[in-house]
């Protein structure tokens, strides 16, 4: 057995390496007859596009599992349920659903039996991003390393749970076997970019990095460098439209792939300013922006089922008409199906809105697991949305409702400046705020 660990800052290849190494395990015979290699994630997000990276190698197709820490520790958890004692089970049970089942996992990994049992399946194991890791799923790594090659990738600054210690797991990782630092970026090669990336990660002030310069021939100035741009917009609630002319602006300069990133995605100046470029006409000096906001399954059918309005209960023909208004969804039309097959085959002709909005969230998850979600050119979303992920081009908002520890706002603003190829606009809502975390120290 050995254990490979890759860190490096964001964009230096990681999850590229690891699955490069894991390639050259497989073909140095890793894995047995009937043996799989297990890749584990903690999101599920990370997980399809973890899946993505290794259905595109021969070398891996219909070799592997890739789970979520959670999918993994439910399964161990009900599938060695006799090694369970009353007491793990009343502790998980205190846990809750999120972290009872991890609980129960760490805890049955220290058990050499078990470990036994999870190595002749799965000799070797990824684990992608392990800086999310919480203590119950930092057990299930620390766990598996006993019994299975392991190689973990991961980078202690882009942890974006506030309060949450890595460091001894972190460094842990670093004595457990081979450490391979990264530190070229693969993502970008903008000077100016990786500059003021390295300043934010730092704690240094950002400005020292660019050239101030004076916005045309107003009395504003903006910070810039190659690949990046720092400008103040003293939007407030009553003048978003300040935001949503400066946003314009940015997006007229064009791009097949737009990341609105933002650290506060129900922020109401931002939600306004992004709605206007979203809607608005001439005489603006831009037509309508395509922009989708991007979200967990829940919140898309949350969404949904409000435009939708179902009333308390409905009869079948009523429920009908309203999702026909909508059906140029996907989605919908899959509920519909649904309510014709449940009126045909069970006579059902009245409907609870908790029903059809269960339905719908069935539909949204469908939707997701297939792969059907439409791609806009112009995405927003929350930093933590864009975790592990790259755009054309940023533009982050960055809003005075962005909450927690100045570590943490660096954390947040390092992450999404990095989620870019080729440039980030950094807009701060406000003025006065470059003074103080995550701009400056």
């Amino acid at each position: 057995m050995t254990f490979d660990f890759f860190e490096g800052p964001a964009g230096s290849g990681k999850t590229f390496s690891m699955v490069a190494h894991a390639r050259q395990l497989i073909e140095s015979d890793a894995l047995g007859e009937g043996q799989r290699m297990l890749a584990l994630t903690f999101m599920n997000g990370a997980r399809r596009r973890l899946t993505s990276n290794l259905n595109a190698e021969a070398s891996f197709r219909r070799k592997f599992d890739c789970l979520t820490f959670d999918s993994f520790a439910q399964s161990l958890a009900k599938r060695r349920s006799a090694k369970l004692t009353d007491e793990m089970r009343q502790q998980a049970e205190e846990l809750g659903q999120f972290h009872g089942p991890c609980f129960l996992a760490c805890e049955l990994l220290n058990d050499v039996e078990v470990r036994r049992w999870v190595a002749r399946t799965y000799p070797l194991v990824l684990v992608d991003e392990a800086q999310d890791l919480d203590v119950h799923r930092q057990g299930i790594v620390l766990g598996l390393k006993e019994c299975c090659t392991t190689v973990v990738a991961a980078d202690s600054f882009q942890c974006l749970s506030d309060g949450q210690e890595t460091a001894d797991f972190i460094d842990r990782l670093l004595r457990a076997g081979t450490t391979h630092t990264l530190t070229q970026s693969h993502r970008t090669n903008k000077a100016g970019l990786l500059a003021a990336a390295l300043a934010v990660r730092n704690g240094e002030d950002i400005r020292a990095v660019l050239n101030e310069e004076a916005i045309g021939k107003t009395n504003r100035v903006h910070w810039i460098g190659e690949g990046i741009e720092l400008v103040e917009v003293p939007a407030t609630a009553r003048n978003s439209g300040l935001l949503a002319w400066n946003l314009a602006f940015q997006l007229r300069l064009g791009s097949d792939d737009v990341a609105l990133l933002t650290p506060d995605s129900a922020n109401t100046i931002i939600r306004n300013a992004i709605g206007t470029v979203a809607s608005k006409q001439r005489p603006w000096p831009h037509n309508a922006f395509s922009v989708s906001w991007e979200g967990g399954d829940s919140s898309v059918a949350d969404e949904l089922a409000e435009a939708i309005g179902f009333p308390d209960t409905a009869p079948y023909d009523e429920v009908c008409a309203l999702l026909e208004e909508h059906s140029a969804q996907p989605m919908v039309k899959t509920v519909i199906r649904r309510i014709r097959r449940l009126q045909r085959v069970t006579g059902q002709s009245e409907f609870e809105k908790a029903q059809l909005v269960s339905f719908i969230s069935d539909a949204v998850r469908t939707n997701t697991r297939l792969g059907f979600k439409k791609s806009a050119k112009i995405k927003a979303m929350s930093i933590h949305g864009a975790k592990n992920r790259e755009f054309d081009r940023v533009i982050v908002l960055w809003p005075q409702s962005a909450t927690g520890s100045d570590e943490h706002k660096r954390r947040l603003l390092y992450n999404a400046m990095t989620r870019t190829k080729n440039h980030c606009t950094v807009i701060v809502l406000g003025t006065g705020r470059l003074n103080s975390a995550p701009f400056a120290p």
